[in-house]
């Protein structure tokens, strides 16, 4: 029997996150992970040889900066660069926008359609720093209390800052600032990136929120390429977690988690295997840890209930191709690297093409007009293609898990040819140039990655999942029901994406627990 202070269930990045501040602490760590490499949805794998892609998480900006400073992240790797331009939004009359870091440069594209909106992006930037400064305090530490919220959003402006956050939806928000459609529209994707609402939902302006709270080189809201793939940020966290003693061991399912007198002591695997621990962190989904490998009999009956109740159900489709070439647009022609290939190309040319989007989902099809957003990494970063060639990840939205006609397996490629053919209407040379092609569904991500239905976040994270909701209410502490028991992944607060905030508050939350058993003998 291998005996340990602490084991993380999954080496997604929020587990490898908590047990480099374990090991950091001088705690024996180990942790498992059920597929051959680890990262969990942060990983890079070479799809087809010599095509190296981010097969699921593709960019990154939340990642917290305490973790990079507290982990020594970029002495283990982590080398992060903000796309630049951050986004290529061709429409279909042949005009374009791009958004540059350079506020100058946006301001004249901006202008291209309204005099007036260039006027209105200061402000509208000054509204999401406002509430940016309230709610960061809030992310650094277990789900806010009601009392805590309120403090953070006394004073001028609050009441309204809460009701913008919580209560609008992206659509409406950005109507308060906008005139042009151009500008709303790659503008509102973010209130919708792994969330099963449309643009005009309610509360979609916290998912904006959510998809706006990094700064990269002090560009609010920038995304950026991490070099070698997304699984470079896993592979940086797990060589700091080794560098402290942490243990990670792959192939290593876990099928139970071991409970005696109300009390975690350890894990079994699928293999029979047997792990033992004084305190045990699951980076699962809620509901895998809950219902999957705690079991119904060791739970309160109304946390049955409530996780049964979880939205999980993904609808987000991943395209993964190999290119020969680079996509040749309609509105910014040219093979050869240019700003239309190096950030993020957004398909979206209205607010109301993305509603429909959704709406064709709620039906339980597949969006007959997809939106997404498609990069090319090896536009900017040699070692990801062979020469001459390209990867290009593409993230699309709506394909819902329950599709109404027929399953996954039967529509799969059909659902991936139509993104293609949606992309192909501005970059006419795509589909020719695709050398291979892999689609992913959100049952692919849930067999493949083992997240329950294929939800990118652990769950929605509309606001009323959120703040003391995450994941259930009565139940919103890192703490679980089991004695030793934490959860510490993206289904808690304050939620998914690459952010490594769940994993870090866990991690204290248990290091506090410990202390406090100690001083109590």
């Amino acid at each position: 029997m291998h005996r340990y202070d602490a084991i993380v269930i999954g080496s997604g990045h929020n587990g490898l996150i908590a047990a480099a501040y374990l090991a950091r602490a001088g705690k024996k760590v180990l942790v498992l992970e059920r597929r051959e490499v680890i990262g969990g949805a942060t990983v890079t794998e070479e799809i087809w040889p010599g095509y190296r892609l981010s097969t699921c998480s593709y960019v990154c900006s939340l990642l917290l900066p305490e973790v990079i400073r507290d982990l020594e992240l970029k002495r283990h790797g982590y080398d992060i660069r903000p796309l630049d331009p951050q986004y290529f939004v061709p429409f279909p009359d042949g005009r374009y926008l791009i958004s540059f870091l350079d506020e100058e440069k946006t301001a004249e594209q901006i202008r291209k359609f309204s005099k007036k909106d260039v006027a209105a992006y200061g402000a509208y930037w000054e509204m999401w720093d406002r509430i940016l400064a309230r709610m960061r305090p809030l992310i650094s530490r277990p789900s806010p209390t009601r009392k805590e919220i309120e403090a953070a959003f006394d004073g001028p402006e609050g009441t309204e800052d809460w009701r913008r956050l919580t209560r609008a939806s992206v659509a409406e928000l950005l109507d308060e600032y906008f005139e042009s459609e151009e500008l709303k529209a790659p503008l509102c994707v973010g209130g919708v990136i792994g969330t099963n609402a449309g643009p005009r939902t309610p509360g979609t302006a916290y998912i904006k929120f959510h998809h706006i709270l990094g700064n990269l080189n002090g560009h609010q809201g920038a995304w950026g390429f991490v070099r070698g793939g997304m699984g470079a940020v896993a592979e940086a966290i797990a060589s700091s977690a080794k560098e402290h003693g942490a243990e990670i061991l792959t192939n290593a399912e876990v099928a139970r988690i071991d409970i005696e007198g109300g009390e975690a002591r350890g894990v079994i695997l699928s293999d029979g295997r047997r792990f033992e621990a004084g305190t045990i962190l699951s980076n699962a989904d809620p509901y895998r840890t809950y219902l999957g490998m705690v079991g119904e009999k060791n739970l309160p009956a109304e946390l049955v209930e409530g996780v049964r109740g979880l939205p999980l159900k993904g609808s987000v489709v991943k395209v993964l191709l190999a290119l020969g070439e680079l996509p040749d647009f309609t509105a910014l022609p040219g093979r050869k690297t240019g700003p239309q290939h190096t950030g993020a190309i957004v398909i979206n040319p209205s607010v109301e093409y993305l509603q429909k989007a959704w709406e064709d989902c709620e039906q339980g099809h597949p969006s007959g007009h997809p939106f997404m957003e498609a990069y090319i990494q090896s536009a900017t970063e040699d070692g990801l293609a062979p020469p001459g060639k390209h990867t290009m990840s593409i993230f699309s939205q709506y394909a819902p898990y329950d599709l109404a006609d027929g399953t996954w397996d039967k529509h799969r490629e059909e659902i991936g040819s139509r993104i293609v053919d949606t992309l192909a209407q501005y970059a006419p040379n795509l589909p020719d140039a695709i050398e291979h092609m892999r689609v992913l569904g959100p049952r692919d991500v849930e067999e493949t990655i083992g997240i329950t239905g294929g939800n990118i976040f652990h769950g929605e994270m509309l606001p009323e999942s959120m703040f003391p909701g995450r994941p259930l209410p009565g139940f919103s502490s890192y703490r679980t029901p089991v004695e030793n028991l934490y959860l510490c992944g993206a289904g808690t607060w304050p939620g998914g994406a690459v952010f490594g905030a769940p994993g870090r508050n866990c991690a204290h939350q248990v290091l506090a627990d410990l202390a406090e058993a100690e001083r109590h003998g």
